[in-house]
C-alpha cells in the first residue's frame, strides 16, 4: 500500500498544475482594471520565462563539446552502452528541448509585447503543460518509427527509471556482484 501512496502525488499533479493554470487564466481575463491584469500577468509570467529559461539552460549546458548531453546520459542510465546513431539522436533530441524551451519564451514575449493578454495567458496558462506533454509524445512517437528494431521504453517506464523508482537489469547485475 505504501507503494502505491508514495506515487499518489504523481497521479495528482498534472491535474493540479491544469486547474492552477485555468484559475490563473480566469483571474487574469476577469481582472476588473488593465494594472490588475498586468500584475497579474507578471506576477505569472516571470515564472513561467525563468522556469524556461532555467531549463533551456539545464539542457543547453550538457551540448558543449566535450560533454555528453543530459538526454544521452539518460539513455545511458535506461539502455547501459549506446550505439553511435543513438548518441548522435539523444544529442539532437537534448538540443530539441533547449529550442523548445527557448521558443516558450519567445512565443511568450511575442504574444505579452504585441497580443492581447488574453491570448499571451492562454498560452502561458493552459497550452504550457499540454505542449510539454505534446513534445514528450511527439519524440516518442517519432524514435519509435525512425528505430523500429531498436529496444524502446515507454516514457512512464522512462519516467520511473529516472526518479528511482526501478532499476534496469544492469544496475541490478552491479549490486548482485558487490
Amino acid at each position: 500500500m505504501r507503494g502505491r501512496a508514495g506515487w499518489l502525488w504523481v497521479a495528482l499533479l498534472p491535474p493540479a498544475c491544469i486547474a492552477y493554470s485555468w484559475l490563473i487564466h480566469a483571474a487574469i481575463v476577469d481582472a476588473q482594471t488593465a494594472s490588475a491584469r498586468v500584475a497579474l500577468a507578471a506576477l505569472n509570467g516571470v515564472p513561467h520565462a525563468l522556469i524556461n529559461i532555467f531549463l533551456a539552460w539545464i539542457f543547453g549546458r550538457t551540448l558543449r563539446a566535450g560533454r555528453e548531453s543530459l538526454i544521452t546520459g539518460f539513455a545511458r542510465r535506461v539502455h547501459g552502452t549506446l550505439p553511435a546513431f543513438m548518441e548522435s539522436y539523444t544529442r539532437r533530441v537534448t538540443l530539441a528541448w533547449c529550442l523548445f524551451f527557448v521558443a516558450q519564451v519567445l512565443v511568450s514575449a511575442i504574444l505579452f509585447g504585441a497580443g492581447s493578454l488574453d491570448s499571451w495567458s492562454l498560452f502561458v496558462n493552459v497550452l504550457g503543460f499540454p505542449l510539454i506533454i505534446l513534445m514528450f509524445v511527439a519524440e516518442y512517437l517519432y524514435r519509435i518509427v525512425r528505430f523500429p528494431r531498436y529496444p524502446h521504453v515507454t516514457i512512464w517506464k522512462g519516467v520511473q527509471m529516472f526518479l528511482g523508482r526501478e532499476r534496469d537489469s544492469r544496475s541490478t547485475e552491479i549490486r548482485s556482484q558487490n
